[in-house]
């Protein structure tokens, strides 16, 4: 593993990283770069985002022409369930970094603003750990898209080259990596085969980079929120109630630090919140759907190669989606260690100015700040264990009928 010992002071850039395959294929979503003439951080135009959405217009049109062609006129449809499921979930994450993106660039332009530039600083902050957790989430999705994507993509040439008939026999949905609809019925013709993985293998990777992008800003912006909120909690536990007895306008002066802070930081957890409630809304119910028409497959079929195909996509939506819901759970227990640091305080040793003060702060520190979307939802492990039972209870439909 990568020695993560601070030498010298991060960078934001250092947290926005792409995944190798992002450059290769030319799907990097953000170019962060510094702005040489007052060291901010700025977001450089590029076309990826314009690409993608070509690439998921064409897809979805002709998944879309598929759909409408069976259910009007009756046509045979060549839809996979569980694949265009899963290319729905990651899209929803592409169009919410598309829509949110100024948003999104905004709110890193501020966190990069609050973050400590000098190695002190860093170190009495606990960015050192906060830059570990972020190496091995990378890591991880480091080996996802390197090796279970390949895996995900060349599973059904295998079975192509293993299991196809010959070349007098249409292709089967099995043997194809996306399914849906082409012009010229090229899709199930075995000449155009491999013409045919290409386009889909483009699609695939469109939209793995969707959602390893989501998932690294989500996860950056979530570790640099809960730094700064335990650092605040750490401060608050080491105010002193008996100096506003002492040097009551140092003390106030400190106290108004404090609470500007934590002002500034509820603003920062609300204005995250607003980026990404849509696609917790949307996506997280798209998932359960998923991961139901996973399920089903795997279920179902008793070949091993199928089998190998469906079961990494599967363990990999449960364990993202617990760890959203985990990351929910943690930002909470964060903004609630504000409330304990306080409670922890001796202050009634703090003059009656103070006392007043306090009984204020904490009905203040009582609100907990939470992730979650419009109201409807709160993104903690509640939720996950409700998506997962309402997978199970669409799984348990499914094979009743």
């Amino acid at each position: 593993m990568k020695n993560t010992e601070i030498r010298k002071p991060y960078r934001m850039e250092d947290f926005l990283r792409p995944q190798l395959f992002q450059k290769v294929a030319q799907m990097v979503h953000f170019h962060w770069r510094r702005n040489p003439e007052d060291n901010t951080l700025v977001n450089a135009p590029n076309w990826a985002f314009c690409f993608s959405a070509i690439l998921n217009i064409l897809f979805f049109a002709c998944n879309g022409w598929d759909i409408i062609g069976h259910l009007c006129f009756g046509k045979p449809t060549n839809q996979d369930p569980p694949v265009l499921s899963i290319t729905i979930y990651f899209s929803i994450r592409g169009l919410m970094l598309f829509i949110k993106r100024k948003d999104i660039v905004e709110f890193v332009k501020d966190l990069d603003r609050e973050c400590p530039r000098d190695l002190a600083s860093q170190l009495e902050m606990q960015m050192d750990k906060t830059y570990q957790n972020f190496w091995k989430r990378y890591r991880f999705i480091q080996i996802y898209s390197h090796v279970g994507g390949p895996l995900f993509c060349l599973m059904p040439v295998v079975l192509f080259l293993l299991t196809h008939e010959g070349k007098g026999s249409p292709v089967a949905l099995h043997e194809q990596l996306l399914g849906g609809w082409l012009p010229f019925g090229v899709r199930k013709d075995p000449d155009f085969y491999f013409l045919v993985w290409f386009i889909d293998l483009v699609c695939t990777t469109c939209g793995v980079s969707f959602f390893v992008t989501f998932d690294n800003l989500f996860n950056v912006m979530q570790g640099h929120l809960i730094m700064h909120l335990g650092y605040l909690a750490r401060k608050i536990s080491d105010l002193d109630p008996r100096k506003s007895l002492t040097n009551e306008v140092q003390f106030f002066e400190e106290l108004r630090l404090l609470v500007q802070r934590q002002q500034l930081l509820n603003g920062l957890c609300g204005r995250y919140n607003e980026i990404f409630k849509v696609a917790f809304l949307v996506s997280n119910f798209v998932g359960a759907g998923s991961l139901c028409f996973y399920l089903f497959v795997l279920s179902e079929t008793t070949d091993v190669l199928i089998i190998a195909q469906y079961i990494l996509p599967t363990l990999v939506l449960v364990g993202f989606t617990f760890e959203i819901c985990l990351r929910g759970t943690q930002l909470e227990e964060a903004s609630e260690g504000l409330e304990l640091s306080l409670r922890c305080q001796e202050w009634y040793m703090g003059s009656r100015r103070y006392r007043k003060f306090y009984l204020l702060w904490m009905q203040y520190c009582q609100r907990t700040q939470k992730l979650g979307a419009f109201g409807l939802i709160e993104v903690n492990m509640v939720h996950f264990t409700e998506i997962m039972q309402l997978a199970y209870r669409l799984f348990t439909f499914l094979k009743s009928h």
